[in-house]
């Protein structure tokens, strides 16, 4: 029997098939590293980040978030400026859309002129999306694992553990607000 190719340099990506949104990239305490936008073919879009001197997805990258977005209700350009400007991801260098932004009444602004629209609080808007949440394998020999089990979106979905690790999203947005020491979004 063939094996099947399923994953992107060590995340199995066949549960994203044909699916549009945001990635995250994590390290093993759960902290951003980079903010991507995919239209659709994550197995591409993974893989183009592990090569060259700039390459976005490090050894110490071990989870790979996708935020779940409609590009035709959501501008994935815009939607991507937006996350990268909440969560200060630690290898995005440019957010040419909401650079020196602070206050959630001139972001929203912004956000409106390139047909973002977020109604009520930044915190609700952005819990508003699906995530799933994609640990990161390695082989015995310690190199990516390239083939696997076709998945399920919904096989993928982490729920709340409560604890003070846990991956979540909400916890994730949580957190975030935590050390911008935002009372409330």
């Amino acid at each position: 029997m063939k094996k099947e190719y399923t994953h992107a340099k060590g995340f199995n990506v066949t549960s994203l098939k044909e699916v549009a949104g945001l990635y995250f990239f994590h390290n093993i305490k759960g902290e951003v590293e980079y903010i991507g936008k995919c239209n659709n073919d994550f197995k591409n879009r993974i893989n183009s980040h592990g090569y060259g001197l700039h390459g976005k997805l490090s050894p110490e990258t071990v989870y790979l978030r996708v935020i779940i977005a409609d590009p035709i209700n959501y501008p994935l350009h815009v939607l991507e400026n937006f996350f990268i400007w909440y969560f200060g991801s630690q290898k995005n260098k440019s957010l040419w859309l909401f650079s020196g932004v602070e206050n959630e009444k001139g972001l929203k602004k912004i956000a409106k002129s390139h047909n973002l629209y977020i109604r009520g609080s930044l915190e609700k808007f952005i819990l508003s999306f699906e995530s799933v949440l994609i640990k990161r394998e390695w082989d015995e020999n310690n190199k990516n694992i390239r083939y696997g089990e076709i998945e399920q979106l919904s096989s993928r979905e982490i729920f709340c553990d409560s604890t003070q690790s846990c991956l979540c999203y909400r916890c994730l947005v949580i957190a975030e607000r935590k050390n911008k020491g935002i009372l409330y979004l």
